[in-house]
């Protein structure tokens, strides 16, 4: 069954006879246009094309203004997505005279929406993007594929929701304090409330604030966020725990935003509690200083082995 709209086909001459808009059962789009009826991506073997099915589990997937996004398939299980299987007839589907159509499925149902005829961007047919693999475990994050395409006859539909472009340079723009979510974690709660803890202490104790930066890397999805002390020119990560492998994932990240500024700051790493002996000397040997609360009103610093004297 379908439910046909007033819109025109975007394609009146060719052996393509859905119109923009148009609603099919994807079994019977199947039968008419062949391909598989579960994967994202879904080429088939009696047509020229290449089926491509947005739904909630491509967390990039949307209209940029300039490009739809759309995430790529596979990479489950903590693993990155490659370009293989579906994701390879993306990339050739110039090459192998293949035609990409996008459609949109609804939540818990086999009803797809018409969006319209694509092909990759040519300079920039795909980026890289960090994403959980699976909502359902949102510490577990792995590469994902996202295809940039161009609308061939007409912009899409307004079905998709809106996604931030790829950014051309680096972008480093500050922001007011961050806001937690009412579906923060109780990890992201604890991390919250001892910033604003120690941003309180920077105040009243050394008049100054921490200024919160996001961060766009060149050709980036995703924002990155970093929190900076002016005053020392110290780039501070925020843990609120001492295990060994959020430990490293804070070194990571110092490491990696103080490309971002120039002049390029110390790094620091903000804990709920004094490091243990192994847990300081590794922090000592990483030239990171680690800070933590004494009290409610106090906190206490280390110094790393190449920093001058504590300003």
């Amino acid at each position: 069954m379908t439910a046909t709209t007033s819109r025109q086909n975007d394609e009146p001459n060719s052996a393509w006879h859905l119109a923009l808009g148009e609603t099919i059962d994807r079994a019977e789009l199947h039968r008419r246009y062949g391909g598989r009826i579960h994967p994202r991506i879904s080429p088939s073997r009696t047509t020229q094309n290449v089926f491509l099915f947005t739904t909630t589990a491509g967390v990039f997937d949307g209209w940029t203004g300039e490009h739809v996004h759309f995430t790529g398939e596979g990479g489950t299980a903590g693993t990155d997505q490659v370009l293989t299987h579906g994701n390879k007839s993306v990339l050739h589907h110039d090459a192998e005279g293949r035609t990409l159509r996008l459609f949109h499925q609804r939540p818990d149902t086999m009803s797809v929406t018409y969006l319209g005829h694509l092909h990759l961007d040519g300079d920039r047919p795909y980026v890289w993007a960090d994403a959980p693999c699976d909502p359902r475990r949102p510490l577990e994050i792995a590469r994902r594929l996202v295809f940039r395409l161009r609308p061939v006859f007409s912009l899409p539909l307004a079905l998709l929701p809106t996604t931030p472009a790829v950014a051309p340079t680096p972008q480093v723009s500050t922001e007011s304090a961050p806001v937690l979510l009412p579906d923060a974690s109780p990890a992201q709660r604890a991390a919250a409330n001892l910033l604003a803890a120690y941003s309180r202490y920077l105040r009243a104790v050394h008049a100054t604030n921490l200024v919160h930066y996001r961060v766009r890397p060149t050709g980036a999805l995703t924002e990155l966020f970093t929190h900076h002390d002016r005053a020392r020119n110290e780039l501070v990560a925020v843990r609120p725990t001492l295990a060994r492998t959020a430990v490293w994932a804070a070194l990571g990240e110092l490491q990696d935003l103080t490309r971002f500024m120039d002049p390029q700051p110390e790094r620091a790493l903000l804990l709920p509690r004094e490091p243990d002996e192994d847990l300081a000397e590794l922090l000592h040997h990483a030239d990171v200083t680690a800070i933590w609360p004494l009290d409610r009103y106090h906190f206490a610093r280390t110094q790393p082995q190449n920093r001058a004297e504590e300003r």
